[in-house]
């Protein structure tokens, strides 16, 4: 494994030890509350960290192994799998979140350096790209879906390093949409991320602008001349 890649393989543990101190104090009365993702319930945020650990070992499996495995069978399955994980008690989703987790560390840990180099494709946008990437594909699960429980880890909590990346990959990506609209990202210390040139600009904090972005905020923090753009759903 090579500094890059062990790099984020440590970001990835440390933001999931986040998590895990989360869930040690949950109950029965919070796991069945509302997340911040229209209906669903904080169990069901859960099922879906354990199947997407799930769907990571799929692509440490294409890396390692050169045959194409998707990172789910079909989103029908993916969807009805959450579904039915979110009906479990507390004590059994989080064993599942945990041993799901360590099944993943375990099949991360097993690629050489050559096999973090295979092209494997993630996401709906079936976007390409190096196994490389996979770390930081659940870091950013793990951290915006710890935001979605709702139960005080907020944008102030996101890592410094996980927020800076994000703004380049997320406004990268809306970006690239056809129906973008004129905008460029300004944080207070002055730096800069364009969605398209030329366009409004939008001031704040980096995790308020990420906040933003990501349509976790509608953007009450963020200062610009006029209303803000709306965006549509990043993925």
């Amino acid at each position: 494994m090579d500094h890059l890649v062990a790099t984020r393989v440590d970001a990835l543990r440390a933001s999931t030890a986040t998590l895990f101190r989360t869930l040690d104090d949950f109950d029965e009365q919070l796991l069945r509350g509302p997340s911040l993702l229209p209906g669903w319930s904080r169990a069901h945020v859960l099922a879906h960290l354990a199947r997407n650990a799930d769907a990571m070992v799929n692509l440490a499996t294409w890396a390692r192994t050169g045959d194409e495995t998707p990172m789910y069978a079909s989103y029908e399955k993916r969807n009805a799998d959450i579904e039915a994980g979110a009906g479990r008690s507390l004590t059994e989703l989080v064993a599942d979140v945990r041993a799901s987790d360590e099944h993943m560390m375990d099949a991360l840990n097993a690629l050489t350096t050559e096999q973090w180099s295979s092209t494997i494709r993630w996401g709906r946008a079936q976007t390409e790209g190096a196994a490389s990437a996979i770390p930081n594909i659940r870091r950013a699960e793990v951290e915006i879906h710890h935001l979605d429980l709702d139960v005080g880890y907020g944008l102030a909590q996101f890592p410094d390093d996980f927020v800076d990346n994000m703004l380049v990959e997320v406004a990268d990506d809306f970006s690239g949409r056809d129906d973008a609209p004129g905008l460029v990202l300004v944080a207070d210390d002055g730096r800069r991320w364009v969605v398209e040139p030329g366009g409004q600009e939008v001031h704040g904090r980096p995790a308020a602008l990420l906040g933003y972005l990501l349509g976790r905020t509608d953007g009450e923090d963020l200062q610009t001349d006029g209303e803000l753009p709306k965006l549509g759903a990043w993925r």
